[in-house]
Parts: C-alpha cells; sequence; structure tokens
C-alpha cells in the first residue's frame, strides 16, 4: 500500500475491492457520516450508458464495459475534485467497481484524484454469499462464483494494493463497523 495519501489533499474518499466487499453499503455510510456526497460508479455508469451492467456486457462484453467505466471514472473524479477546489464540498465519496483498478490509467487516476483509497477485502465465502443474496446483477458471476470471486481476489490484490492508502478486511464483520472503521482511518489521517 502507499505509505501516504496523495500530497493534494482534495477530500475525495475513493473505495476499492472486488465485489461483495460492501463498497456501495459502505461508501453510502461514509458519506452519510461526514455529510457530504457519494457516487457510485456503476450508477453512473448505468445512468451514462442509459442501460444496465447486464445490458451493456449482453451488447458489448466486458470490453465495452469497461471502456465505459473508465471515460465515467475520469470525470466522476474531475467532477469531485472541482467541487473540492471550488470550495462547494468539503469531500465526496465514491465507490469503485471490483474491476475498476485492473486499467492502469484507472489506478493512475485514482491515485492522483484521491486523498484516501481504501480498499475494501473479504474472505470469498463471504464475498459468495454477499453476492448471491444481493438483488445486483453480475454477469462476470453467471458461472462457479466460488471460483471467479476467489480468481478475482487473487488476480486483483497487486492492483488494489497499488492504489490503497489503507485496507479494512469486511470478513464477518457488521456494516457499522465497518463504517466505523474507515472514518477512524478518515480521522486519524486529518490529525497527521
Amino acid at each position: 500500500m502507499k505509505a501516504q495519501p496523495s500530497a493534494a489533499k482534495t477530500g475525495v474518499v475513493v473505495l476499492v475491492g472486488v465485489m461483495g466487499t460492501g463498497k456501495s453499503t459502505i461508501g453510502s455510510g461514509i458519506a452519510r457520516a461526514l455529510q457530504c456526497s457519494f457516487v457510485d460508479l456503476d450508477a453512473q455508469i448505468t445512468e451514462s450508458a442509459k442501460c444496465t451492467v447486464s445490458e451493456i456486457f449482453d451488447r458489448g462484453g466486458e470490453s465495452e464495459f469497461r471502456m465505459i467505466e473508465s471515460d465515467v471514472l475520469a470525470k466522476v473524479l474531475d467532477d469531485a475534485c472541482a467541487q473540492i477546489a471550488q470550495q462547494s464540498a468539503s469531500s465526496v465519496v465514491v465507490a469503485t467497481g471490483g474491476g475498476a483498478i485492473i486499467s492502469q490509467t484507472n489506478r493512475e487516476i485514482i491515485a492522483s484524484s484521491a486523498d484516501h483509497v481504501i480498499w475494501l477485502d473479504a474472505h470469498v465465502d463471504d464475498l459468495v454469499k454477499r453476492t448471491s443474496s444481493s438483488k445486483i446483477a453480475r454477469p462476470l458471476l453467471a458461472n462457479n462464483p466460488q471460483q471467479v470471486l476467489s480468481a478475482l481476489s487473487t488476480d486483483r490484490a497487486g492492483f488494489y494494493e497499488q492504489v490503497a492508502t489503507a485496507k479494512i478486511d469486511t470478513t464477518g464483520k457488521q456494516i457499522e463497523q465497518v463504517i466505523d472503521a474507515a472514518l477512524q482511518i478518515l480521522r486519524q489521517a486529518g490529525e497527521a
């Protein structure tokens, strides 16, 4: 993990991690506690593309989805940084999709835009349980979710570590415990 948050204090908090770690739920909770804006990248992608993530995958596969994701991520982070710079917001919390960090360009944009990048992690058994009970369609988990989530966790760990300024293991934790842990990280960094 990066030793320190980026030098430019933007007030932008980005959550990264494999699907099922709780990025959207935890992100909205952090934003409520900080009384700031919350942006869910997948929701922004759906709005921008005017169709669901599953429809994007059906239409153009993962490559089309990743292209749209990169464009939307850059815009979301530019907008968040602009809000901070114009002092129209003190913080903005952004939950990325699990694969947003695959692209080197995306990792660079996240690292340069965010004051804090919190990597949410969890044991594969928890991820399978959470994603199987979710109402969100997850095209990558159509076949053998245990195997896919295990591979994604392993394959992407190095990417998450490259951009993360902090890591929280969400395995077996309640939502409020994870939100509290994230807020503690943010408070400690603010005191440094």
